[in-house]
C-alpha cells in the first residue's frame, strides 16, 4: 500500500514538473516612469519559453504607438538556459514627444502551431513625460528663426554643369549611333566624292564604248543602243530634258529649243533616226556610217558641254572701262 502511494506521489510530481516546463511568459518593464520630453527609456522585453517553441518577439518598424517612436533595438540576447527552459531578452530604445501620461500597448509575440498562429501579448505600460520648464524672468523665448540662404557660389556649382554636360554629350551620341544604324548608314560619315559633270561622263562612256568595237563584231543592236542611252544620259543630267522616257523626234524638238548649231542637231537626228532603224527594223548601217556617228557623238558632246569662262585681268579690266568712258563722252 505504501509502495502505491510513493508511486502515485511520483506520478503527481513528475506531472507538476513537466506542467513548470512548459511555462510561457512575456514582461514588459521600463527603466523609469517619469521623462522630460524628447528623453530616451530603455523598454525591456523579456520571453521565457519551451526549447522546443518558437516564439517570435515583436517586429516593430519606427513607431510602438502614436506617441512612442521607436530609435533602435538590441539583438535578441538569451540570458538563461536551464533545463528545458529558455530566457530571451530584447533592449528598445524608445521616446516620446507628448506631454503627459503615456501608454505602450501590449505588444504581440508570435507562435506558430500547425497551421495557425497564436499570439501572446506583452503587459501594457504606463510613464509620465514633463515638458522642460523654463523660467521666463531669466530667459527669453524667440520664434524658431527661418533657414539661412547661402550665397550662390559658381564654383559648387561647376562640377555639376560640367557633369550634366558631361551626361547630355553621351546622351545625344547614344541617340546619333542609334539613328544611323536604324537608318543604316556608317556612324562616322564618309564623305562623298564630289559627282563628276555630266560631259566628263559622257565623253569617258564614248571611249569605252569605241573600244568595245561592238559593230565590228556586228552586234549593231547593242551598239546603237549603248551610243543613243548615253547620249541620253547626257541630255538629261545637262539640260533637264527628258531624253530617257522621249522618242526621238521629241528629242530633237527638245535640242532645237536650246538654239544649238542646225548642222549638230541635224547631225543627231540622223543617228537617232539610224539608231531606230537598227534597233526595231534590224538594219545594218555601212562601217563608214557607224564610226561616223561615233564621231559625231563625240563632237555633239563637246560643243555643247559648259564653257569656262573667261575672266580678265585687272588692267584689261581697267582698258576696257576706260575704253567705255571715252567712247561715252565721244558720243
Amino acid at each position: 500500500m505504501r509502495t502505491v502511494k510513493i508511486a502515485l506521489l511520483s506520478c503527481v510530481l513528475g506531472a507538476g514538473l513537466g506542467l513548470q516546463a512548459q511555462v510561457i511568459q512575456t514582461e514588459a518593464s521600463l527603466n523609469k516612469s517619469e521623462c522630460l520630453i524628447g528623453d530616451q527609456l530603455q523598454l525591456k522585453l523579456t520571453l521565457s519559453k519551451p526549447k522546443d517553441k518558437n516564439i517570435f518577439f515583436p517586429v516593430i518598424d519606427d513607431s510602438i504607438s502614436k506617441s512612442v517612436e521607436l530609435i533602435s533595438s538590441s539583438r535578441i540576447d538569451t540570458v538563461l538556459n536551464q533545463n528545458e527552459q529558455l530566457k530571451l531578452q530584447q533592449i528598445l530604445t524608445i521616446t516620446s514627444f507628448d506631454t503627459g501620461m503615456v501608454t505602450i500597448p501590449p505588444l504581440p509575440f508570435l507562435m506558430p502551431r500547425d497551421s495557425v498562429t497564436d499570439t501572446i501579448y506583452s503587459n501594457p505600460i504606463t510613464f509620465t513625460v514633463h515638458a522642460i520648464a523654463v523660467d521666463t524672468t531669466k530667459k527669453t523665448i524667440f520664434d524658431i528663426k527661418p533657414p539661412m540662404t547661402e550665397p550662390f557660389n559658381w564654383k559648387e556649382m561647376l562640377k555639376y554643369i560640367l557633369w550634366g554636360l558631361l551626361a547630355a554629350i553621351i546622351i545625344a551620341a547614344i541617340v546619333y549611333i542609334i539613328l544611323r544604324i536604324k537608318n543604316k548608314k556608317p556612324i562616322i560619315p564618309i564623305p562623298e566624292k564630289p559627282k563628276e559633270p555630266a560631259y566628263v561622263i559622257a565623253l569617258k562612256e564614248l571611249e569605252k564604248l569605241k573600244e568595245k568595237k561592238l559593230w565590228q563584231k556586228q552586234l549593231f543592236k547593242q551598239y546603237y543602243s549603248e551610243l543613243t542611252d548615253i547620249l541620253r544620259k547626257y541630255m538629261e543630267e545637262q539640260f533637264s530634258i527628258p531624253a530617257m522616257e522621249s522618242i526621238s523626234e521629241d528629242i530633237i524638238y527638245y535640242l532645237k529649243q536650246q538654239n544649238f548649231e542646225e548642222e549638230l542637231i541635224r547631225n543627231m537626228q540622223s543617228l537617232l533616226s539610224t539608231a531606230d532603224f537598227v534597233k526595231f527594223a534590224k538594219a545594218e548601217p555601212l562601217p563608214d556610217e557607224n564610226d561616223w556617228h561615233l564621231k559625231n557623238a563625240f563632237a555633239f558632246v563637246e560643243k555643247t558641254k559648259p564653257q569656262p569662262v573667261e575672266v580678265k585681268n585687272e588692267e584689261e579690266k581697267k582698258l576696257s572701262l576706260e575704253q567705255e568712258t571715252k567712247g561715252g563722252d565721244h558720243e
